[in-house]
């Protein structure tokens, strides 16, 4: 009932919303390893990193005419309809279905795994960079809300939910069902984003 980006968003795809004038620059141009990261072609299509929830969420917004997806909108699509432990299944986490626990040491290009796709074909859910969702983090939300289908989660609170883990979390943060709180202004080398909408 909805569309999800297929891939994280990329270097090249944010850059051209910020050379449009429509997006802000990500608060560093590196990654973890690499000084020269956004903005160089070499790495045009790894995922965008030190881009904040409101970052994010604008270019999704203004740039895709989407929204962040929303926790349940970004676990459907990483869990498929069996409810998968992972994207790729119940198989545990090994080098081959990921980039996580250092085995890279920094962010992959998008696509990187293609065998780890998930059922709807959307890459990169577990592992690479933290994605930024659309709620607000409510610790027992999901225990007490009165919606099972599709709930969009607390109307306020203090911090915004990141999903997926990055290329530095250990197996048990790579769950689909791991959930983790950020304030909205937080930016790092281990957090990106993938945009959702409505068809």
């Amino acid at each position: 009932a909805f569309w999800i980006d297929q891939t994280e968003v990329t270097n090249k795809q944010y850059k051209a919303c910020v050379d449009a004038g429509m997006c802000e620059l990500p608060s560093s141009t590196s990654s973890y390893t690499h000084p020269s990261y956004y903005g160089n072609p070499e790495f045009d299509d790894y995922p965008v990193v030190y881009v904040n929830w409101d970052k994010a969420n604008r270019y999704c917004e203004v740039w895709t005419g989407g929204d962040l997806p929303t926790e349940a909108q970004w676990e459907k699509a990483a869990r498929g309809t069996v409810a998968r432990t992972y994207p790729w299944g119940n198989d545990a986490p090994n080098k081959d279905f990921l980039n996580h626990d250092n085995n890279v040491g920094d962010t992959i290009v998008v696509k990187g795994y293609p065998n780890a796709a998930s059922f709807y074909g959307t890459y990169d859910m577990a592992g690479n960079v933290w994605e930024w969702v659309n709620d607000w983090y409510g610790e027992t939300y999901y225990e007490s809300s009165s919606s099972s289908n599709n709930p969009l989660g607390p109307e306020s609170g203090q911090y915004r939910v990141a999903r997926g883990g990055s290329w530095g979390s250990y197996d048990d943060l790579v769950r689909s069902a791991i959930r983790n709180a950020n304030d909205h202004s937080y930016t790092g080398y281990g957090i990106g984003f993938r945009c959702a909408r409505s068809p």
